[in-house]
């Protein structure tokens, strides 16, 4: 009878931890962010493998996001850049999947910025572009057909699920969600 309990205790256990991290990467509203879906894509990258014949890498000027004159740095200060930025139409926070504290979602006009705690700080996480007026440095926007971005980008990307993948180096990168051969979203990404 005792080894029952135990065994029903322990499958709770699991199931609690399991259901717990599933928790990891939706908002307030119960939405999943671009970054935890991400995260797993990233984690499955390995088994992806590059298009062409070297690294896929960009200059790290491509991997700052720029907006109204204020660039917002990947693993840069998040309180910084949302000052910058200006009042956001919309904040969330969740506990968070990266350290202790909250991750944070901040929505603007056209983009959002996720944010993740690292020694009692915000950093930058990611910034997701869903708006066709706002443009990579390279022109590169929403809208665009996919051979807009290898004319920008070079054909040196990493796939990633649909999303090609340009590095930056330092777990910063730009990517692209690619559906029916178009721009559906831009991801400026660090890989915490």
């Amino acid at each position: 009878m005792k080894r029952i309990v135990i065994s029903i205790l322990s499958a709770l256990v699991a199931m609690t931890s399991v259901c717990a991290l599933a928790g990891c990467g939706s908002n307030s509203n119960g939405n999943t962010s671009s970054a935890a879906s991400q995260s797993s894509a990233q984690e499955s990258a390995a088994a992806q493998s590059s298009v062409g014949s070297a690294a896929a890498t960009i200059s790290a000027s491509d991997a700052v996001f720029t907006f109204n004159g204020v660039n917002v740095e990947l693993n840069g200060d998040a309180d910084a850049a949302v000052a910058a930025l200006g009042e956001a139409q919309n904040v969330s926070s969740q506990l968070s999947c990266h350290g202790q504290g909250d991750d944070k979602t901040y929505t603007y006009n056209g983009f959002v910025l996720n944010t993740y705690p690292l020694d009692g700080k915000d950093k930058v996480l990611e910034v997701v572009i869903k708006s066709a007026d706002i443009p990579t440095s390279k022109g590169v926007k929403v809208g665009d057909d996919v051979s807009a971005v290898t004319a920008a980008y070079g054909d040196n990307f990493r796939k990633v699920g649909v999303y090609y993948a340009y590095d930056a180096g330092e777990g910063k990168s730009l990517q692209f969600l690619i559906e029916n051969d178009k721009v559906t979203e831009i991801d400026y990404y660090y890989d915490v």
